[in-house]
């Protein structure tokens, strides 16, 4: 099959310097905007309109069937104190050569009270820098009193990071509640991609951030926005630049969304068509098979037309989901679960360099050995085939490609196991199984002895970017199977 490369278009701005001051409303102050005034060259890659238009949008749909590779960074260079304290990771992104991790320590406020919001507190966001080529990281603290990051997104030369206040204790029953104040810092990695030189902020008093996502518009030669407002607010808001200044952010947003679960991983990309849109990360359970004591869950990424290529918010938001990761079956307990469980709804990163599209997710906790995956991003027809033994029984898949012979699998797991392949489509695939009293007679006289007898379960053939087929039931033992394609729904703009 002759390769498609995908289309990207690169859009690059003369550097110049403009006196900052341009801020909100006529006469209102700007209460984000950094002390530089000069304005590093804008580049950015802009995403062919083709792979996002249409009712299957071809980005969803190659990122459900490209194929995940699972890296190793060196974690013991990270401070010890990191490892043994038990941090988080929330987000991660990719510059040239190198990759960013956000960490949270988990720390709550000492006295176990709702911090004051005129006293800031002591934690800081922690973000690794890991250099690829000398296999090294650094560790920086971000904003004091800021010490829960949420998102990052590398636009260009430019790393948007989102982070939120002090955690208190989110619970009830302690009498206590989080503190509401959030920032999305900006720094230019141009100029250092140790995070040291920041090229604007947005601030949001009163109200937590899951996320945000940075994006410039070559046709009204602005950047925007799209940040998450959480507690007690429960939607998004998009901020504009009066120019091409990030420090020029206009103080009062210029439209408002539905937010979509924790508003972690948001991301913004602009089109070849100069429109702009919104990428979101999560966790979903939907459509997944379940047994005692066992726990699956997939990831999902929606897609959503934000802004014309006029420049306008859009009145009504058309929102594409689909699914592109089914996690294997997990055993342990759900505490053990958030802990090691890599995944969206721990932040993720769109990343689009030198021509090339990927998404990049991390695992959850910090430790020796860190891995981040990355799933690079394929226009080639192909099908992601997920298979899951939930039955009393023991089962087998065979699996082959229609159009490729040479493709084809056959994997026997017993129950809770999994296995999983990307092949060029069409893939059909065939389930059986055997159980306990699933035997027959084999051999002649005395040598006859017993030998599995399988049972079809199912046989199906797809062209689905990602199929899942599983075995459920004890004694009837009956084989599934699920289709994730791209699911349309629509909502309007908030006031």
């Amino acid at each position: 099959m002759k390769k498609v490369q995908i289309i990207l278009s690169l859009m690059v701005i003369t550097s110049l310097t403009i006196s900052a001051g341009a801020g909100g409303k006529k006469g209102e102050p700007d209460a984000n905007k950094t002390e530089s005034k000069t304005i590093t060259p804008v580049e950015i890659s802009k995403v062919d309109a083709k792979w996002l238009n249409g009712d299957q949008p071809k980005l969803l749909t190659a990122m459900a069937s490209s194929g995940t590779s699972k890296e190793q960074l060196n974690g013991s260079s990270m401070d010890v104190k990191a490892v043994l304290g038990g941090w988080h990771a929330q987000a991660v992104g990719q510059y040239k050569n190198y990759i960013y991790v956000a960490f949270s320590s988990g720390k709550v406020s000492s006295d176990k009270v709702e911090a004051s919001k005129s006293v800031k507190m002591g934690e800081f966001a922690k973000l690794w820098i890991y250099n690829t080529t000398s296999k090294q990281g650094k560790l920086v603290e971000l904003e004091k009193g800021y010490p829960h990051p949420c998102s990052i997104q590398i636009t260009g030369n430019y790393l948007t990071i989102a982070i939120e206040a002090e955690y208190g204790v989110s619970q009830a029953a302690l009498g206590s509640t989080r503190e509401a104040r959030s920032m999305a810092k900006i720094f230019d990695l141009s100029k250092d991609p140790n995070c040291s030189v920041e090229a604007g902020r947005i601030t949001q008093e009163g109200m937590n951030s899951g996320g945000a996502g940075l994006t410039y518009h070559p046709g009204q030669k602005c950047w925007y926005m799209l940040m998450d407002q959480d507690m007690p607010n429960g939607k998004v808001a998009v901020y504009k630049t009066a120019n091409e200044n990030l420090n020029s952010w206009q103080k009062t947003p210029i439209a408002y969304y539905n937010r979509f679960g924790s508003g972690a991983g948001l991301n913004l990309i602009t089109a070849s068509d100069n429109s702009i849109w919104g990428l979101y990360y999560d966790t979903s359970h939907e459509n997944l098979p379940s047994f005692s004591k066992v726990q699956m869950s997939s990831d999902q990424v929606m897609l959503f037309k934000l802004i014309t290529p006029g420049g306008k918010p859009v009145e009504s938001r058309e929102v594409f989901t689909q699914i592109v990761n089914i996690e294997a079956p997990k055993i342990e307990a759900a505490g053990e679960l958030l802990a090691s469980r890599p995944g969206m709804r721990f932040g993720a990163g769109f990343r689009y360099e030198n021509g090339k599209m990927e998404v990049l997710t991390c695992q959850r906790n910090m430790a020796k050995e860190f891995y981040i995956n990355r799933t690079k991003i394929s226009d080639a027809k192909k099908t992601q085939v997920m298979f899951v033994n939930m039955a009393t029984a023991k089962g087998e898949i065979y699996c082959n490609s229609v159009s490729n012979t040479k493709q084809k699998y056959h994997e026997e797991r017993n129950q809770t196991e999994s296995w999983s392949g990307v092949l060029q489509s069409p893939v059909k695939a065939n389930i059986n199984y055997f159980g306990a009293g699933s035997v027959s007679k084999g051999g002649f006289g005395s040598f006859a002895k017993a030998l599995p007898k399988w049972s079809d379960a199912i046989e199906k053939t797809t062209s689905a970017p990602m199929v899942l087929f599983y075995l459920e039931g004890t004694k009837d033992v009956v084989g599934k199977m699920v289709e994730f394609t791209p699911t349309k729904s629509t909502d309007k703009k908030r006031k």
